[in-house]
């Protein structure tokens, strides 16, 4: 694995793109979906403003983490695959196994 300063850079750029909780939740919102989502399906869905969610949408396709397609008056955004469902997938299952070692620690 080549992590030249420019691979560690945009890897950098990923990570911060993914360490903000709105952001999440508009990713969960368009894994759960199973199909692309405008930005007022996903703002409403996330529980933010339609601004807050477009700031945090231009970060995650910034990010290479979501897609965006027009489609007629309106953009339609879907979460790159399998980048966002495996990264996603790994440290959710880390941190429920994480939960769940403390859990068991603490019984």
């Amino acid at each position: 694995m080549d992590l030249n300063d420019a691979v560690l850079s945009e890897v950098s750029r990923i990570f911060r793109a993914l360490g903000d909780e709105p952001r999440l939740r508009l990713l969960r919102v368009l894994l759960d979906a199973g199909r692309p989502l405008s930005q007022k399906m996903l703002a409403d869905q996330a529980g933010l403003s339609q601004a807050n969610a477009s700031k945090h949408l231009i970060c995650l396709a910034s990010a290479g983490l979501v897609t965006r397609e027009p489609h007629g008056n309106q953009v339609l955004f879907s979460p790159v695959a399998p980048l966002v469902t495996g990264v996603c997938g790994l440290v959710c299952d880390h941190v429920t196994l994480r939960i769940k070692q403390t859990y068991e620690s603490m019984s």
